[in-house]
């Protein structure tokens, strides 16, 4: 898909959209494979987990790019915070694997739709997978930015 002039003015304003059609298309297809961000994930124990967090889920996507955190120095730290006890070998999302930035960039849209609506980390993930508003805005601010390994 090639993108107009007007748009290349813009890259941030594109990525938003992209990121908006990508997501609005996940909300009308199932994932068989776990990554549809509007089923909840399970527990271990077959339960699924308590979702009544995202209804006081404050907006923390960005509408512009102003400046690009740094992959290494902001975002991956987080992720191994937040994200990697669950999302790695052996952790109950073991099959949406966010130990390296490709696999990151690979599920990129769904960790967009998942952190921005408060459904990623859950509520029950312990408190050192919580995640403030300024590390949810950062998080989505480097995806919005185009994700770059920077």
């Amino acid at each position: 898909m090639r993108v107009e002039a007007s748009a290349r003015a813009h890259p941030s304003a594109t990525r938003i959209g992209a990121l908006a059609v990508a997501a609005a298309l996940l909300t009308g297809c199932a994932d068989p494979r776990g990554n549809d961000p509007n089923t909840p994930d399970q527990a271990p124990d077959g339960t699924v987990l308590d979702l009544a967090s995202v209804m006081a889920c404050p907006p923390a996507a960005p509408s512009s790019c102003p400046e690009t955190p740094s992959y290494a120095k902001d975002i991956a730290p987080l992720i191994e915070r937040a994200c990697v006890p669950c999302h790695s070998s052996g952790g109950v999302a073991a099959d949406r694997d966010l130990t390296t930035y490709a696999n990151v960039v690979r599920l990129e849209t769904t960790n967009f739709v998942q952190i921005n609506g408060c459904v990623m980390p859950p509520a029950d993930a312990g408190p050192d997978a919580s995640l403030s508003l300024q590390d949810r805005t950062e998080l989505l601010q480097w995806f919005v930015c185009g994700s770059p390994d920077n």
